[in-house]
This record gives C-alpha cells, structure tokens and sequence, in this order.
C-alpha cells in the first residue's frame, strides 16, 4: 500500500514586534511562509507552490494576516473616566471590541471588567471581521481596519 497527499512547512522568515489584538499589548512575532509539498508516507517530498503569508504572536499562538503589522499601538494619554464615558458610543460608532477592550485595560482597568462593560453596552451578538478577524457590534455593516463588509449574521 503506497500513501501519499500533501503536506504543508512554515518557514519563519521575519520576526519583530508588534501590537497582537489577542493579548492586547507589544508582543513578539514570527512572520511565517506556507508552503505545500506533495508527500509520500508523510514525508514531505516535491514543493507544489506557495500558500501565503502569516503572523503569529509567541505568545498566545493566534495567527493573522500580514496586515496585523499595520495596526498601531493604544494612545496611553486619555484617562480611564473618559474612556469609561465613551465605550458606548464607540463600540456603536464602529470601533473593534478588541480595540476598546485594548484601550480600557492600558488606562488600568481589568480585562474582566472591560470585557463585561463591553457585554453590558452591546450584549452578545458580534459581527467578525474574516479578514482581520476583530468582532463589532452587530449593527456595524464595515470593519474600520482592512474596510471590508461585516457579513449579515453575527
């Protein structure tokens, strides 16, 4: 009996750091190609062409398109009563989840606590970004980073 099918390798070509939306905070990152080979039992063999690009944070592991790079880190100068005063109207105004939570946690406010005002102003229902992969309120119809169509259903 012959098995064989395909296989992918990652290859790290770049590391750095950037702002991971997961964790929210400077993290490290290794930028990763993907590449599939054809494999004969289970070793990879014949390379059959490039699949992408990626970014992976080494700490939580979340993957992300290359353009995660571009994002820029939280301004540290607004206040925490500010921020407070303003999650409602820019979660509604289209601002990511991840980037409201991110705010509130580096003005010193725990991430549990952040993440249940975020609860108590929009509830459960979220639109997910597939391209770059940050949540919205579900009455946002555009991602603000990458300007793509938020789908219909959360």
């Amino acid at each position: 009996m012959i098995i064989f099918g395909t296989r992918n390798k990652f290859k790290t070509v770049g590391t750095g750091q950037f702002y991971c939306p997961h964790c929210q905070m400077q993290r490290t990152y290794e930028k990763k190609q993907a590449k599939r080979y054809f494999a004969l039992y289970f070793v990879p063999l014949i390379p059959m062409g490039d699949i992408g690009e990626f970014v992976e944070c080494t700490t939580c592991h979340t993957t992300y398109n290359v353009e995660v790079l571009k994002a820029k880190a939280p301004e540290k100068h607004v206040g925490a009563v500010e921020l407070l005063n303003s999650v409602k109207s820019r979660l509604l105004g289209g601002d990511p989840v991840e980037y409201v939570v991110r705010d509130l946690t580096v003005a010193g406010i725990e991430r549990d606590m952040a993440l249940s005002l975020v609860q108590s102003t929009i509830g459960d229902q979220r639109k997910l970004c597939k391209n770059c992969n940050l949540s919205y309120a579900a009455d946002i119809t555009q991602c603000q980073e990458c300007k793509m169509p938020l789908p219909e259903s959360a």
